[in-house]
């Protein structure tokens, strides 16, 4: 009866280990953090889904509501408004009113 005892340790041990390199291979397949977005990154994807130019005050309140982070007016409007003097992302259709460039050019 030992010889049996000794194949059964020797199964379990085998099992074991197979779960182990399994449960690593798991691990190494898991789905990565998802990168931060940044509030500029944000702003766009506020306008993008209104599918229309917003003012900054819609912009603020929409990210308050919908993600639930406060906005500074002064950074995200400096933001798009460096985009805009470089010709990248946004465009400015009216005072602190702001569209997506993509969306210009249709």
């Amino acid at each position: 009866m030992e010889q049996f005892d000794l194949y059964l340790q020797y199964q379990k041990d085998l099992a074991e280990a197979k779960l182990k390199v399994i449960e690593r291979f798991q691990q190494g397949v898991k789905a990565k953090p998802k990168k931060r977005t940044s509030k500029i990154d944000l702003v766009h994807h506020v306008i993008n889904q209104a599918g229309r130019p917003l003012h900054v005050s819609d912009i603020i309140e929409i990210a308050l509501r919908d993600f639930q982070i406060q906005l500074d007016r002064d950074s995200i409007v400096s933001g798009m408004i460096k985009k805009v003097k470089a010709g990248k992302t946004f465009i400015r259709t009216a005072p602190n009113t702001f569209g997506l460039k993509a969306y210009s050019s249709k």
